[in-house]
């Protein structure tokens, strides 16, 4: 939806171009920037701090913006304030702005901070059960996988959101298989997005014997490459996308067995292949975590959780090192073992474990874990206190990473079969002496358990599917903080 035309004059010379920016704001007005008493609209480099150019307007001014550079990594952002409180934010993806090139008409998303906005699509995602989404290179939201809730039949559709457009489309479709797991693959323009692993209902629910590769940009014809390895038939495997463009696939059940196969792969001059390598789990897993500490050349990968041959948690977590395709010698012990849980990267390189099924130490059950842990390679596995709040998901949440480094968890479910939650809270790191607080905010329109939800090149966060029925996707706005 367009709000109010807003007229951005870039000009080098004689040359003068036009941007006529989209304003796209949410469907429900609880999330709406509306009404403000001024209005900052302001240009600059993408990541950098300094504004270009900026002008503030008050109410009922033409919204206008002369000056703005020539340059193709332009952001606009806008900012909207009550009295001196800032409290609406939206900006848009990084746009190339040239005398010579098609004038761009970039969206940009424009509500309340901290809000959950509903999405005013023509049509809404797919209804999905246990989907997944991940960020492709273009800085677009692909969904994928998942359980049509009225039949439980895999979805074999791929959706595509693209926040410069503002539009939802059916990119692909693959072949219909349950619980794959996807990873960024290759770089620059060699990037795609490999689906891997899962169950493959034309062969009774065994492990899919083959790989997709998702390739957004490529014509229709060609936008999926299928590599056959029955090596990958296993479910329950991680996939971790590494710096230099691999992909390294670890554990998963292979038959009724968990694996301690750790595979890799990449793509050489447009080729994409799978290689076994020699390094093997200690302590074979299904339904782990694979966290890549950083994001230099060689950064280990942190296996943790995830359960044994004989369906218990697994207590020994394991760090994979890259250069030497093995694992490390030294070995770390979590203090509450867990599977289904999730592994977040933090700014200051620890990672943070949220959630998940274990031993309840205050019940001595099998239950879901409300404790968090931190990893550090120093120090191994912490305990953190507080536990998480009692409203909040404990499995079947979704939890992505914010631009200014701390992380949402959005709904889930207390326990398993319980019903799900509309709640969301951000986890913050405290760098001084590594605490975690976890403080609610906004709660979601709808109550979501199985979603999927993913950081979009704007800054704001994509949320779709965990319901019964279709219902529309969401977006949360974060502050500013993080998104220049």
């Amino acid at each position: 939806m367009k709000w109010f035309a807003l007229l951005l004059l870039a000009s080098c010379n004689d040359n003068t171009v036009a941007i006529s920016p989209v304003v796209d704001v949410p469907a429900n007005d609880n999330a709406s920037a509306f009404p403000l008493d001024t209005l900052v609209l302001s240009v600059a480099h993408a990541g950098d701090a300094a504004d270009l150019v900026s002008q503030t307007f008050k109410t009922g001014q033409h919204v206008s913006l002369p000056g703005v550079p020539f340059a193709d990594d332009l952001v606009i952002h806008m900012t909207g304030s009550v009295g001196s409180s800032e409290v609406a934010y939206g900006r848009t993806c990084a746009i190339a702005v040239t005398a010579a090139g098609p004038t761009p008409s970039p969206h940009l998303f424009f509500s309340r901070s901290v809000k959950f906005a509903d999405l005013d699509l023509p049509t809404p995602p797919e209804a999905r059960q246990d989907g997944h989404a991940i960020t492709d290179i273009d800085g677009a939201g692909l969904i994928f996988g998942g359980t049509d809730p009225s039949s439980s039949a895999a979805i074999a559709d791929v959706e595509r959101f693209d926040p410069q457009t503002g539009t939802l489309t059916t990119l692909a479709t693959v072949s219909p298989r349950k619980n794959a797991v996807a990873a960024s693959l290759g770089v620059g323009g060699d990037t795609r997005i490999a689906l891997i692993g899962g169950t493959d209902p034309s062969i009774n629910n065994a492990g899919a014997t083959f790989v997709e590769l998702i390739e957004p940009d490529a014509p229709e014809s060609r936008r999926i490459e299928r590599i056959d390895d029955a090596q990958m038939a296993r479910t329950g495997l991680t996939a971790t996308a590494l710096t230099d463009g691999r992909v390294i696939v670890i554990g998963g059940m292979e038959g009724n067995t968990p694996s301690p196969a750790v595979d890799e792969v990449s793509i050489d001059s447009g080729t994409a292949s799978i290689r076994v390598l020699r390094a093997l789990l200690t302590s074979p897993r299904s339904a782990h975590t694979a966290t890549r500490l950083g994001n230099d050349v060689g950064a280990a990968v942190l296996v943790a959780g995830g359960l044994d041959e004989t369906g218990a948690a697994v207590k020994t977590a394991e760090l994979f090192k890259p250069l030497s395709e093995e694992f490390s010698t030294t070995t770390y012990a979590m203090n509450i073992p867990r599977s289904n849980h999730r592994a977040v990267l933090m700014p200051d390189g620890s990672v943070l474990i949220i959630g998940g099924i274990g031993i309840d130490p205050m019940t001595g059950m099998v239950g879901a874990i409300r404790t968090l842990e931190l990893f550090t390679l120093d120090e191994g596995f912490k305990k953190l206190t507080p536990d998480l709040p009692a409203n909040a998901g404990l499995i079947d949440f979704a939890a992505t990473p914010l631009p200014d480094g701390r992380v949402l968890l959005t709904g889930g479910r207390i326990c398993d079969g319980c019903t799900a939650l509309d709640t969301a809270f951000i986890a913050r790191l405290d760098p001084i002496d590594g605490s975690v607080d976890v403080v609610a905010t906004d709660h979601m329109s709808v109550p979501r358990a199985g979603h999927s939800a993913t950081l979009l090149c704007d800054g704001t966060v994509l949320i779709t599917g965990g319901t019964d029925t279709v219902v529309p996707a969401s977006r949360y706005n974060p502050p500013a903080l993080g998104r220049r």
